[in-house]
């Protein structure tokens, strides 16, 4: 009863600190305010939900590469990928982290407060930005897949932790460039953009 009444009490507090930064034109809170209040929600309530969605439509995007190339196999029902290296066989689970649900959130969470663009606009770079990040994820570990493959087994942690990383980030900053650098650009009309 005690979670209830303090979920409530915050709610209503978030949604007044809102209505106040938006009357006062105080648009830089009302977007930190309000995208962190829409990714904590979003944390708390669709997250399990999400993440075993997303990650059985990994699942099944990657059994659809891996059938066609026999280059891996996808075990979908439970998330896992596994293929044979030079050095041992590796089997990796798909989970929150492979998944980009907490990414997902993110953008949309952020995209959400934006101060650009009608609603439908809003729409179609969500839609867009989520399925980029998707696809971003599919690379990713399709690169970690190629280069255990192709270098060994332990080379799996290197692909994982820092190459594949390190890819999904460079994607990420690509994304956020096109939707809020350029976007704000355009609209506070500081030059062409080529």
């Amino acid at each position: 009863m005690n979670n209830i009444i303090l979920f409530i009490t915050i709610g209503a507090l978030w949604i007044i600190g809102l209505t106040l930064f938006g009357k006062t034109k105080m648009h830089f809170f009302m977007f930190l305010l309000g995208s962190v209040g829409v990714f904590l929600i979003s944390m708390i309530f669709f997250t399990p939900f999400l993440e075993r969605q997303i990650s059985l439509l990994i699942s099944e995007t990657l059994e659809l590469i891996g059938n066609a190339t026999t280059y891996f196999a996808v075990f979908k029902e439970n998330s896992i990928i596994s293929f044979d290296t030079r050095t041992g066989i590796i089997s990796m689970f798909i989970d929150y982290e492979c998944s980009g649900v907490i990414e997902m959130l993110v953008f949309t969470s952020l995209l959400l407060f934006f101060p650009f663009g009608k609603p439908f606009r809003k729409l179609f770079y969500a839609i867009g930005g989520n399925i980029f990040i998707f696809l971003a994820n599919i690379i990713r570990i399709l690169m970690i897949v190629f280069v255990s493959k192709t270098f060994g087994a332990e080379y799996f942690y290197i692909a994982h932790t820092l190459l594949g990383r390190l890819l999904f980030f460079g994607l990420m900053i690509v994304l956020y460039y096109l939707v809020f650098t350029v976007t704000h650009l355009k609209n506070q009309h500081v030059g062409e953009l080529k």
